[in-house]
């Protein structure tokens, strides 16, 4: 009796550590959804910068559609790239956390998820100055264990996916600029996934752009562009204020032009590192 209940209690255990976090993560997915389809929504996102080379080019971009983004940021490719961060915030992009070496938490010791969050927070915090509290988080691979999704919950962390997927970094699978648009049409919005580190594979930055030009091209068609923290912020009634919102890493657009020094490729961090 002893073994079955140890054997029981071993089932419910992995359970929680691993289906939970998942079953929450894909509730919250189609909550995503759910609001980009009510305000004919789109939030750009991008994850594992940034990159010396093409976060700078992503910017420029994002400058002349005037349309304003969300960078979840490895703490490992900050260093060394301060001034791009800075920029980022002075263009009035939100910033959020992706952790610090892309650790996947699903596939690692409980601990090491939980720890690799808290440094991504620590590292963003030296840059720009400001607590993390309230700031956006999407976990590498879009995955979660029981502890780093508990952690999240008792700091009252947005914790962030998407809808879809540009597929710029699959290996052997590449979707369309024109196909990622027409995804988003048929959805009426979404949360799009790009990434914006610096890579060596044949024209992946060229990639990068191509879609991102897709995307911004919708604003032609009426779709409203926000940040993350805007579309999971509650629509305002008729008549009110929209309430103000938590995320701790998003100033006000200025005209400032999307700028950086060059450094020596040597002190470039360019590591490639996937969702």
């Amino acid at each position: 009796m002893s073994l079955a209940l140890a054997v029981t209690a071993g089932v419910t255990l992995l359970a929680a550590h691993w289906v939970l976090p998942q079953l929450w993560l894909r509730r919250s997915r189609a909550r995503l959804a759910a609001a980009c389809r009510r305000r004919r929504a789109i939030a750009i996102t991008f994850d594992d910068g940034p990159g010396r080379q093409l976060t700078p080019m992503v910017g420029a971009s994002l400058q002349r559609a005037r349309i304003r983004a969300t960078f979840f940021l490895l703490a490992a490719n900050v260093r060394g790239n301060e001034d791009i961060v800075h920029e980022l915030m002075r263009a009035g992009h939100e910033l959020g956390s992706h952790g610090c070496a892309h650790v996947h938490h699903m596939w690692s010791w409980p601990w090491v998820g939980w720890l690799d969050t808290r440094a991504g927070w620590r590292g963003l915090q030296a840059v720009t100055g400001r607590a993390p509290r309230g700031c956006p988080f999407r976990p590498p691979y879009g995955k979660l264990n029981l502890l780093s999704w508990l952690d999240c919950w008792w700091r009252r962390t947005p914790v962030v996916g998407w809808t879809h997927d540009g597929f710029d970094t699959r290996t052997g699978a590449d979707k369309s600029p024109a196909e990622l648009a027409a995804e988003l049409r048929a959805s009426g919005g979404g949360v799009v996934l790009l990434h914006d580190f610096d890579r060596e594979v044949g024209d992946a930055g060229a990639g990068v752009l191509a879609k991102l030009e897709a995307v911004l091209a919708l604003q032609q068609e009426g779709y409203r562009f926000v940040s993350v923290s805007e579309l999971l912020s509650p629509a305002p009634r008729p008549g009110r204020p929209r309430p103000q919102l938590r995320a701790v890493y998003r100033t006000r657009r200025t005209s400032a032009t999307f700028q950086v020094q060059a450094k020596p490729a040597d002190s470039i961090a360019s590591r490639g590192t996937g969702r």
